[in-house]
């Protein structure tokens, strides 16, 4: 675990070409936050990719949250 503040990043799983691992997205101040935006990237999936039958459910798995020590996230902008 991080001591201090931290900020929680948005990962898509296995997103980075030549198995390079999780593609970063988006940090957030609050696991709140992060999962809204990632409930949003979801929702755009289902509506516009008619041919795709994956659920809400089997989309989210595709997706993690991990914390960052804030200053880390601050020093990227």
């Amino acid at each position: 675990m991080i001591k201090g503040p931290v900020k929680y990043l948005v990962y898509w799983k296995d997103m980075l070409k030549k198995n390079q691992g999780d593609a970063p997205m988006h940090d957030f101040d609050t696991t709140i936050e992060a999962e809204a935006y990632i409930i949003g990237i979801i929702h755009t999936l289902i509506v516009f990719d008619k041919k795709n039958k994956k659920t809400e459910n089997q989309y989210r798995k595709e997706f993690l949250i991990k914390e960052i020590p804030y200053d880390y996230a601050e020093n990227q902008n």
